[in-house]
C-alpha cells in the first residue's frame, strides 16, 4: 500500500536519500526538541503560578497579622479637633486639622481613632483608606496606629498568581519559538552559503560538456 504523498514530503528528512543535508537532520531534531519543551509550557506555568501563589499568600498573612481595622470617629470640627488632639497624634495630622477640612467622612475628613497599642490619633484620611461597614466608619492601622492599606486578601492572591503563571508559560513559548526560529534562520543561511559554494565550483565547467570533441 502506498503512502500517502503529504506525509511522504513530511517525512522526508527521516529518510536516507542523496538530497538529504547534516542541516535538514538538524533541522528535524530540532523541530522534535521543541515540540517536546512545548509539551512543558503547561508545567512551567503552573510552577510559576504555585510559586508566586505561596509567596503572596505570605505576604498575606504577614499584613493581616500586622494590620488591625479600628474604628474611626468625625472630628465635628477641625479647629476643636486641633486644640483637643491627643499626644498620640502627628504634628503634620495637628497642622492638617488645625487648617481645616470638609466635614463629610466620605470625603477624607479630619478623622479619630485610637490604635491598637491605646495611643489616640487624628488626622486627615484620604477617602480610599476608608472602610465602611453599614454605618460604622473603620480604618486599617499598624500596630502604632499608623495608617496603612487594607491586607491582600486571598482572592486577589490567587488571582495574580493565576495571571503570572499564564504570562510565565506564554513567555516561555514565545522564547522557545523565537530560538527555533533563530536556529533555523542560521541552517538556511548555511545552507545558502553551501549553495552558493556549489555554484561556484559548477561555474567553472558551465558549458564545457562536449567541447574538444
Amino acid at each position: 500500500m502506498a503512502r500517502p504523498k503529504r506525509l511522504t514530503k513530511r517525512g522526508w528528512r527521516w529518510r536516507r536519500n542523496p538530497l538529504r543535508r547534516r542541516s535538514d537532520i538538524v533541522e528535524a531534531w530540532l523541530g522534535v526538541f521543541t515540540a517536546l519543551m512545548i509539551c512543558t509550557v503547561p508545567l512551567i506555568g503552573w510552577w510559576a503560578g504555585q510559586s508566586v501563589d505561596r509567596a503572596l499568600q505570605r505576604v498575606a498573612r504577614t499584613q493581616r497579622a500586622e494590620r488591625t481595622l479600628v474604628p474611626a470617629a468625625v472630628v465635628e470640627s477641625p479647629a476643636e479637633s486641633g486644640a483637643s488632639q491627643a499626644p498620640g497624634a502627628s504634628k503634620a495630622a495637628a497642622a492638617i486639622a488645625a487648617a481645616g477640612a470638609d466635614t463629610d467622612p466620605r470625603h477624607g475628613d479630619v478623622l479619630r481613632w485610637i490604635a491598637p497599642d491605646r495611643t489616640a490619633h487624628t488626622g486627615t484620611v484620604p477617602v480610599g483608606l476608608e472602610v465602611w461597614h453599614g454605618d460604622r466608619l473603620l480604618l486599617w492601622t499598624d500596630k502604632a496606629g499608623g495608617l496603612v492599606p487594607p491586607p491582600l486578601d486571598r482572592a486577589t492572591a490567587s488571582t495574580h498568581a493565576v495571571l503570572a503563571g499564564v504570562a510565565t508559560g506564554s513567555a516561555a513559548a514565545g522564547a522557545m519559538l523565537m530560538t527555533r526560529q533563530v536556529l533555523v534562520w542560521r541552517l538556511m543561511r548555511r545552507r545558502m552559503d553551501s549553495w552558493e559554494r556549489e555554484w561556484a565550483r559548477v561555474g567553472q565547467d558551465w558549458g564545457r560538456a562536449g567541447t574538444g570533441g
